[in-house]
């Protein structure tokens, strides 16, 4: 006899027919994907979170707006004032740390990369860290003098660019992957000409 089990979406006990039957019905099974897809209902139903996550959107799209409304000189002043203010303050801190915002190259309707990945590919450009660890304010930040700061930062989509005219003196991790993928490739297909030119 098989047991009977709970369904996650209506708490109602049922005899699974199948041993991957999860739902009691195709209903709660949709509920529930739905429900999934569009998110939690918090933000919807309560008016405090509402305004609070309305409130952090505007917020970093602000943000976004005004790293790429700043001449590229200027766009290092402009993230290492904003790595000072969000290490005293707890909130702004939480909104550019935030993962969803890290896991992948968020970009907003203009096409541009969102403060978070920006702040992030510009801390490992850098302190060689992070921006949650630069962030975090028990962590000791380097002094600046033993940093090297780009005379023009683009974004995470361009190399910076450094007074001496060099385009990386210290590539994030990022980067470093690619590179090392790409000489691979070269290292390979220079042995394989090599073979070619030793049977010719």
């Amino acid at each position: 006899m098989t047991e009977q089990i709970q369904c996650p979406a209506c708490d109602a006990e049922f005899t699974p027919r199948r041993k991957n039957q999860k739902y009691c019905s195709d209903n709660c099974r949709k509920r529930k994907s739905r429900h999934a897809a569009r998110g939690s209902r918090k933000v919807a139903h309560n008016w405090d979170e509402r305004r609070r996550s309305q409130m952090r959107k505007t917020r970093l799209t602000d943000l976004t707006n005004a790293l790429y409304e700043t001449p590229p000189r200027y766009r290092a002043e402009f993230l290492e004032r904003l790595i000072a203010q969000a290490r005293s303050n707890a909130e702004l801190r939480m909104w550019l740390t935030r993962r969803d915002l890290l896991k992948a190259w968020y970009m907003d309707g203009t096409g541009r990369i969102g403060i978070g990945h920006s702040l992030d590919h510009y801390c490992q450009e850098v302190y060689g860290q992070r921006s949650y660890e630069v962030l975090n304010p028990e962590n000791t930040l380097p002094a600046h003098d033993a940093l090297a700061f780009p005379a023009e930062y683009f974004g995470p989509d361009h190399p910076p660019v450094y007074e001496d005219g060099c385009l990386r003196r210290r590539p994030c991790r990022w980067s470093a992957w690619k590179v090392s993928r790409e000489r691979g490739a070269l290292m390979q297909r220079r042995r394989s000409m090599q073979a070619e030119a030793i049977a010719a």
